[in-house]
């Protein structure tokens, strides 16, 4: 299994405090807090606290992620858009967009695919990486929604939006023997312990997103 350190794990994690729901500003404060020491590969937030970690983080060099049409990707094409512009504007460096779920499910492939298009476009020169559900999809639909992904400009997918629904070794091997490197892939739903992520890491992930950052690093149990 592979060996890495704690600031190269860190370097590939999303942290997030999505573990705990509603969290209140002193939990958020506390959180920023503990995450400071360490350079993260980007620290995730819900929409409306992305312009107060800004204004913490990047002093710091962090990077700061949050998520479009969470957790479901049921919004219009519109909703989503106006969503990512307030939180472009707001300085976000990175957004998880979750992909219309029902749409795909659906067979409207065109409106999957013109609506990703639309998110890439706007996005501009900032990181997109798409939720696409791996835990509710056969094998066969998840690499048809990264091939429409990938046909989209947009080379970054997000396994699940947590919740619940677990990402396994297999979902990711799936992506990367079809895709190789074109497609970087974050492993989202269920990597909790240091052992997880080195396993996720070894089947070919690239970034891990997880709401236990420090037992990740092996920093804590």
């Amino acid at each position: 299994m592979v060996d890495l350190s704690v600031s190269q794990l860190a370097a590939m994690i999303d942290a997030s405090i999505a573990g705990r729901p509603a969290a209140t500003l002193a939990e958020m404060d506390a959180f920023y807090g503990r995450l400071a020491p360490y350079q993260l590969a980007a620290v995730m937030v819900e929409p409306r606290y992305v312009r107060s970690a800004v204004e913490y983080f990047h002093p710091r060099k962090q990077n700061v992620v949050t998520v479009i049409s969470y957790p479901l990707g049921a919004m219009t094409t519109e909703a989503k858009l106006i969503q990512m512009a307030q939180a472009l504007s707001d300085g976000a460096d990175e957004l998880d967009v979750a992909m219309d779920l029902s749409a795909f499910r659906s067979g409207d492939f065109d409106k999957v695919s013109d609506e990703l298009r639309a998110v890439r476009s706007l996005a501009g020169e900032r990181t997109v990486k798409v939720i696409y559900y791996s835990a509710l999809l056969s094998e066969g639909e998840a690499l048809r929604a990264a091939e429409l992904i990938l046909n989209a400009g947009i080379a970054f997918l997000k396994t699940n939006p947590g919740y619940g629904n677990v990402t396994t070794l297999a979902h990711i091997r799936a992506i990367k023997q079809r895709f190789g490197n074109d497609l970087r892939v974050m492993a989202s739903g269920g990597v909790r312990t240091h052992q997880d992520a080195l396993a996720m890491i070894e089947a070919g992930t690239d970034r891990i997103a997880t709401s236990s950052p420090f037992a990740v690093m092996g920093i804590e149990s």
